[in-house]
């Protein structure tokens, strides 16, 4: 009892060990980071994998109730009609089960109270079966006897019938003398019609006797029958009470809903206690009972796959799945699967055989043991064959009288001993395996079968979650960050773009303004002009084609500011909508809750909705945007050089002075232009900044959204690499246990 005790306290503890670390996993996620970024990704990864994390400790708690720590359990497990009952209750029969003993005492019981033995049942279907052909043999001679007499009352008859006609014919017929003398004396026909009545009445009554005597055994067999049917009655109705506790009662007839409920059957051999379970049979559609089926599969520490057909398990159809797909799925956590293959044979001759199996049977277990191996792994045993129908009756002891079963067996004894058939049908050889090295180290077998199916259901949900990782997440993450590579590239472009676009509209604005300042002030200079006049004139002119420089020149700006902010709103957009593309493609890869739902929360607007940001900062170029301010200097030389020129035009003839006008002019305009080269420079330098800094912030805000995607990714990478430790330390003896204790200390 001390062992039970502390048995049942270490296995709490591993569950509740393992329910702990995995909350663990999940209470961690909220304090790796104080980064409101990484922790807004970590509450989305929180939530995707909650579904996972709630299935896996739905089935570690289901794990928890179903195990059984104190007793080796086998689960009998195949399709409906293989043999799985018939099985276990030879083993029931030839291992002395407790309740199959307690069902064999109230069988003899009953059978001794109301006499319901093999020999007395079959005297009585004996004594109704000879009463029976003697009825129909009475009732079939008075058929016969009554045609008889029916025949000799008829000829009597028709002879009577034929005197008195012969007798009126003559009458009519008669002369009066004839007539006279008939009075007196009777015709011969009158005396024998006579005769012949005498005689029918003396045949009447012959024939009444003789119906009678019949009528009398025919009555006094009936009453016998019908003595022996009420006794046959009674006998089935005692029969009824037999049923429940005769050898074979668990056994189906091939019906899929015989079996709707697991039955457990505790043994005991060469001092070692277990169970076997008799589980529902996996049918095409088993919703009914399949709680049944892997509530069993949960507690069994291993399993006998039954099977009738010496070949691999069917796989999935058109129709659904397959028996191989249930086998993985409902095996797949064990550490001990065996196949028995269940030969049926229901003729003796079968029996006969030197060897049980033939050689394409043979074959087929060799295809049966390879797929299984493939499936299953180390944790396939190999295949056992038996045949349990000629076991069963062989070694049956309780057989309802006058059953099928009972007339079975008698062919099968009448051509070998128990032994003889126990062994033949490979059944000894398999109890003997099954009472010694199957059942050996059953403790340590236990808890490795137990904390397996802990470590199975711990690596399924790390799969789970990898499988989303890699085929969902991992690849959306990667898809939007080199698509936003792609898209920071272009928007890198449109803004150099805008730069080099704007110098060359300033340098070609500014090289028309000297080219018709020049024209303009040459053309006076041709006609005539002291100094101080062209002193005003190239004033006044520089004046009047800045106005022109600057109102053309923000217009050829504003209007490619303008496709600049269509541009970008339209890269933006597009990126936008890649994204969500991306979303649903990989959303439609995963097979479980991870990967099918997930959307990462892409924070960026659209492209439109950009627009007024983009045109935020194309209204902060045009304000920046100046070309009065890059005259404001130069014009101020135009005195200084003018001036100086004065007096050498007062000495020279006209052309030399129209000369010295133009040079003048040439360097003043020079000046000028350089300037404005100059400020036109600067303010090109300070827009493509001013365009560098709003455009960062845009960008800043879409990298934000991009990079929590990856930061998604990291997330569960770490997860399922923490998962991956964890179902390491579970797979290690006492590890989970282990584990904890170190992390209280």
């Amino acid at each position: 009892m001390q062992h039970r005790t502390t048995t049942r306290e270490v296995s709490n503890k591993l569950y509740l060990d393992v329910l702990n670390d995995i909350e663990g996993l999940l209470a961690r996620l909220g304090r790796e980071t104080d980064d409101e970024r990484v922790s807004k990704a970590l509450r989305y990864v929180e939530q995707s994998i909650r579904p996972i994390h709630d299935e896996l400790v739905t089935r570690i708690e289901s794990l928890r109730d179903h195990a059984r720590w104190d007793r080796f359990t086998i689960a009998f497990y195949g399709e409906t009609n293989a043999g799985k009952s018939t099985t276990i209750e030879t083993l029931r029969i030839l291992l002395g089960e407790r309740t199959k003993r307690d069902a064999h005492a109230k069988f003899h019981a009953l059978q001794k109270e109301h006499g319901l033995s093999e020999p007395a049942w079959s005297a009585l279907m004996e004594s109704i079966l000879h009463h029976e052909t003697h009825l129909a043999k009475l009732c079939s001679q008075e058929v016969e006897d009554a045609a008889r007499r029916d025949v000799e009352r008829k000829a009597l008859e028709d002879e009577m019938q034929s005197l008195r006609g012969q007798i009126d014919s003559k009458t009519r017929s008669a002369s009066l003398r004839r007539k006279l003398v008939h009075l007196w004396r009777k015709m011969p026909e009158e005396l024998a019609l006579t005769g012949l009545t005498h005689q029918h009445c003396a045949l009447a009554a012959t024939h009444a006797a003789e119906h009678a005597a019949r009528q009398a055994d025919i009555e006094a067999v009936q009453d016998v029958l019908k003595e022996g049917r009420d006794r046959q009655a009674e006998v089935l109705l005692r029969i009824a009470d037999l049923e429940p506790f005769a050898d074979g009662h668990i056994v189906g007839t091939g019906r899929s809903d015989f079996t709707r409920d697991t039955q457990a059957y505790t043994f005991e051999a060469n001092g070692q206690h277990f169970e076997l379970l008799d589980l529902p049979g996996i049918e095409g559609k088993e919703a009914d009972v399949i709680d049944s089926i892997l509530g069993a599969v949960r507690s069994a520490h291993a399993v006998f796959y039954i099977t009738g057909k010496a070949a691999p398990p069917q796989t999935r159809d058109e129709d659904g799945e397959g028996t191989l797909e249930k086998v993985r799925a409902h095996l797949g956590d064990h550490t001990e699967i065996w196949s028995i293959y269940n030969k049926r044979i229901t003729n003796p001759i079968s029996l006969e055989k030197a060897e049980l199996l033939n050689d394409s049977e043979r074959d087929g277990l060799v295809a049966l043991d390879a797929t299984m191996r493939e499936h299953l792994g180390s944790r396939y045993r190999g295949c056992i064959a038996l045949s349990s129908q000629p076991a069963f009756l062989a070694a049956s002891e309780c057989l309802v009288p006058g059953s099928d079963l009972l007339r079975n067996r008698a062919k099968f004894l009448a051509r070998f001993s128990v032994e003889e058939a126990l062994a033949k049908s490979g059944f000894r050889q398999f109890v003997d395996r099954l009472t010694n090295s199957m059942i050996a180290d059953c403790e340590t077998r236990m808890r490795a079968a137990n904390v397996n199916k802990v470590h199975f259901a711990v690596k399924g949900a790390e799969a789970a979650l990898m499988s989303a990782r890699k085929e969902t997440i991992g690849p959306l993450a990667e898809a939007c960050r080199k698509d936003w590579t792609h898209v920071e590239q272009q928007l890198d472009l449109a803004v150099s773009g805008l730069s080099q676009t704007v110098l060359n509209l300033a340098t070609d604005a500014i090289s028309s303004f000297e080219n018709r300042v020049r024209a303009s002030v040459y053309e006076k200079i041709e006609a005539g002009i002291d100094n101080d006049d062209l002193k005003s004139l190239l004033k006044k002119t520089v004046l009047t084609e800045q106005t022109k420089l600057g109102s053309g020149l923000r217009q050829k700006i504003g209007n490619k500011l303008d496709r600049f902010r269509d541009d970008v709103a339209g890269l933006l957009d597009r990126f936008r909508e890649r994204v969500a593309q991306l979303q649903d493609v990989y959303s439609s890869h995963g097979d479980r809750g991870v990967g099918r739902d997930f959307e990462f929360d892409m924070q960026f607007d659209s492209g439109v909705q950009y627009a007024p940001l983009i045109a935020a900062v194309v209204g902060g170029v045009l304000m920046l945007w100046n070309p009065v301010g890059w005259l404001s200097l130069a014009v101020g030389g135009l005195t200084l050089i003018v001036g100086i020129a004065k007096a050498l035009w007062g000495l020279v003839d006209s052309d030399f002075k129209k000369g010295q006008q133009r040079k003048a002019t040439n360097e003043n305009l020079e000046r000028i232009v350089q300037s404005m080269h100059d400020a036109m420079k600067t303010n090109c330098d300070e827009l493509r900044t001013n365009v560098d800094e709003r455009m960062s912030v845009i960008r800043a805000d879409i990298k934000r959204s991009v990079d929590q995607a990856a930061d998604v990714n990291s997330a569960m990478i770490k997860v399922c690499a923490n998962l991956n430790r964890f179902s390491k330390t579970i797979a290690q003896p006492g590890g989970a246990i282990q584990s904890h204790k170190k992390k209280r200390q």
